[in-house]
């Protein structure tokens, strides 16, 4: 018997990462092996930063 795996995914909850953790399950899992699914949130702090200051230049940070 193979061991179980760790399968890992991140997702953003789109349609299409939906379809991937279900082609996932349906073509890599079996039956005792571990999903870590990571949920990928979209959050732009640089806008959320200047929204509030109401600055437009555009700052690099090297």
């Amino acid at each position: 018997m193979a061991e179980d795996k760790r399968i890992g995914i991140a997702m953003d909850f789109s349609k299409s990462s939906k379809a991937a953790l279900k082609w996932t399950i349906n073509n890599l899992a079996d039956k005792g092996d571990t999903f870590c699914i990571i949920h990928v949130k979209n959050y732009d702090s640089r806008h959320q930063l200047w929204a509030q200051s109401g600055s437009r230049k555009n700052y690099t940070i090297v």
